[in-house]
């Protein structure tokens, strides 16, 4: 945080001469902030289906700071909120600092710019209130003791303890939760092609609309420095773009009782290439790796873990499935390769990324076993038609974190859970990779309407949660058939946008089915089981800005 402020102070000073009286004026001017998920990249990834994709636009490395356009003087962030409300259960995708818990929840986006030739500022704090309203899980099948050390203070998910141990919690405490969190604030200045800085804001690595494998903002942003292009760097191959960051994230106060592993750092590198011969195709290759610390004063110094060769487990069928090792303590990674494609004379793209939890240099274990812990999202875009000067549009995407098949050959472990780092793949108790989270897969298909200011579709979507615990904590074979906690969520979006600003709306439906492995009714189901119905509404709303 000292660094932090410092830095800010420093960009402060370098800009004062350069800025004019009318410059600084300006700030009454306010300036939208593109988030990595917001109305604007949809809009562009809607206008490349068209028109195709420019020098630059391949989307699949992306930040606030990089996505919204520098404009020289002092600019006032015009504000974004964002309200979700759950009726029975906390459901929060994709939400930044915002940890949507049951009942209504609200984060609220603001503050101002001061931008050069040459430095960049970027105050940009995201002031969160979760309503976390009480729920208490109805547990009364097959549910393990905790240790109280290892209960995150009654809030952790009880499974995870025996299976796959992770920084997750199911509610975070019994009160209301009011946060300000530095958000999507980035303080930076440009070396030729070249921007360094620090920053907080969240990092959207890979092709997914719903899901990025390797970082996404469905967890708050964490401090880190980075290093990255400031525009394509030309080769004979396409159009380079490369981004390096290190940073540290937070363990949330509801995992354990231990003081001094509350701070891990993670180390993450990628690349990617826009070809020459079709500057539509885009591909690129990402590595994070995460590690233990014993606080904030290792982490600037982990910058080439990127390099490094983490920790495997063992190998055989007779090593124990259990992810945390006896001696925690070291490093793991994520490796991932992803690749975009639009062909905007048919209006379609698709898109892939393959990950794995595991890297060995045998190319002998490679060829006989490449899906071992991999992961991996397909997703496709397809926009037609001219109904009275408007336009559809059909998403499709799938997401698959579960176990690969090669667990009855040596264990595979759970995505974002660890064998070193107990806390896992988190920061702040939510994962910053896939919104699905730990061992789940997940189908999603939706279909819009455009005209020139607003939008309307439908969606259907389905979440196999945790699959992984199901298939290792050893329920009885006359449950275990029958119990798999399952989301089914149908719902209706829409946005407008007009001379007030911007807002879009989404309503779901959602039925969670055998609610955190709870049937208790054997197969065939006899109706003993709990099935829980959970209605999200989310609104964002921003004035004075237009798509």
């Amino acid at each position: 945080m000292i660094v932090s402020k410092g830095f800010a102070l420093m960009v402060a000073i370098s800009l004062a001469p350069s800025l004019g009286v009318g410059q600084q004026l300006s700030a009454l001017r306010p300036s939208s902030l593109a988030l990595v998920n917001s109305e604007a990249v949809d809009e562009l990834r809607l206008e490349e289906l068209r028109l195709g994709v420019p020098g630059g636009g391949s989307l699949l490395l992306r930040s606030a700071s990089s996505l919204t356009p520098p404009r020289a003087g002092i600019t006032s962030l015009a504000p974004q909120f964002l309200l979700v409300a759950n009726s029975a259960l906390p459901f929060s995708q994709n939400d930044g600092a915002l940890w949507a818990g049951k009942g209504l929840n609200s984060r609220t986006i603001l503050g101002f710019r001061i931008e050069s030739a040459h430095v960049r500022f970027i105050f940009a704090p995201e002031i969160v209130a979760s309503g976390n309203d009480y729920w208490i899980l109805s547990t009364k099948f097959y549910v393990p003791p905790v240790p109280p050390a290892s209960n995150g203070r009654g809030y952790a998910f009880p499974y995870y303890f025996f299976t796959f141990p992770i920084d997750q919690p199911m509610r975070f405490g019994p009160h209301q939760m009011h946060r300000f969190d530095l958000g999507q604030s980035t303080a930076m200045m440009s070396v030729r092609s070249v921007q360094l800085g620090i920053s907080n804001e969240n990092e959207w690595w890979g092709p997914g609309i719903r899901n990025a494998i390797l970082l996404s903002n469905n967890a708050p942003g964490f401090p880190h420095v980075f290093i990255r292009t400031l525009r394509p760097i030309e080769t004979r191959f396409g159009g380079l773009e490369m981004r390096w960051l290190v940073g540290g994230l937070t363990e949330s106060r509801y995992f354990d009782t231990v003081s001094t592993n509350n701070i891990r750092s993670l180390a993450a590198f990628a690349a990617t290439l826009q070809t020459r011969w079709d500057p539509n195709l885009s591909v690129g290759l990402a590595r994070s790796v995460y590690a233990t610390t014993t606080g904030w004063g290792e982490v600037p110094w982990r910058w080439f873990d990127v390099l490094a060769r983490t920790n495997v487990g063992k190998r055989g069928p007779l090593s124990p499935p259990r992810d945390t090792t006896l001696t925690p303590g070291g490093k793991d990674q994520i490796f991932s390769l992803f690749a975009r494609w639009v062909f905007p004379a048919d209006g379609i793209e698709i898109y892939a990324e393959w990950a794995r939890r595991e890297l060995r240099p045998s190319l002998r274990d490679f060829l006989t076993a490449p899906n071992h812990t991999q992961g991996y999202t397909l997703g496709a875009q397809w926009r037609s038609g001219d109904w009275r000067s408007g336009s559809f549009r059909l998403q499709s995407e799938v997401t698959q974190l579960e176990q690969s098949a090669t667990y009855r050959d040596r264990p595979v472990g759970s995505w974002y859970t660890s064998r070193r780092v107990v806390q896992g793949y988190t920061n702040r108790g939510e994962v910053i990779g896939a919104s699905i989270g730990p061992g789940a897969s997940s189908q999603w298909l939706a279909l819009d309407y455009f005209k020139p200011s607003w939008r309307l579709g439908a969606f259907a979507g389905r979440i196999r949660w945790n699959e992984d615990v199901h298939s290792t904590f050893g329920f009885p074979d006359y449950v275990g058939y029958c119990n798999h906690d399952v989301s089914i969520y149908p719902g209706i979006r829409g946005a407008r946008t007009a001379g007030f600003g911007s807002i879009s709306a989404e309503l779901s439906l959602q039925n969670r089915l055998n609610a955190f492995f709870q049937n208790g009714g054997g197969c065939p189901n006899v109706g003993d089981r709990i099935d829980i119905r959970n209605k999200t509404l989310s609104v964002s709303f921003s004035p004075f800005t237009r798509r």
